[in-house]
């Protein structure tokens, strides 16, 4: 195990194009990926990693909804990096800001707003996207009568 995690920190120090990747001891993991924190040349980073076939798919999925959630300007997450396919085996690593998570307590209620709102900006997006449902070019359809 040891040996794919030299490779992978070698493979990280490419990609990153960074000579420092030290493991900051914050690692942290779920059901389906393993993260840790580590500091490189420019800044901590939070690296998650899977194993799996799908990972890549996942973490491209999961980088997209990160750049969308930024877009809308309401609620702070992690920008992300970089997803580096591992091995031809399979598996891939996500690589995104580290945020400091420790102090979110104190901060419960701001994120509620924000959540708050994400849901509006989603649902202000919905309803345009409906309202373009109904149009063609700039003018509204109509239905055509058949003869």
């Amino acid at each position: 195990m040891q040996k794919l995690q030299r490779e992978m920190e070698s493979l990280l120090k490419k990609e990153l194009n960074t000579s420092t990747l030290k493991a900051t001891g914050r690692a942290g993991g779920g059901c389906i990926s393993e993260g840790q924190s580590y500091d490189t040349d420019s800044g901590r980073v939070f690296v998650k990693v899977n194993h799996k076939s799908e990972a890549r798919k996942m973490f491209d999925g999961e980088k997209a909804s990160l750049e969308a959630i930024l877009q809308t300007n309401t609620i702070k997450a992690p920008k992300p990096v970089k997803v580096i396919d591992l091995s031809p085996g399979g598996g891939a690593v996500f690589v995104m800001e580290h945020l400091d998570m420790r102090s979110i307590n104190r901060h419960s209620a701001m994120l509620g707003e924000q959540l708050a709102d994400l849901h509006l900006h989603n649902q202000s997006l919905k309803e345009k996207l409906d309202k373009g449902e109904q149009t063609v070019g700039n003018s509204p359809q109509t239905e055509l009568e058949l003869e």
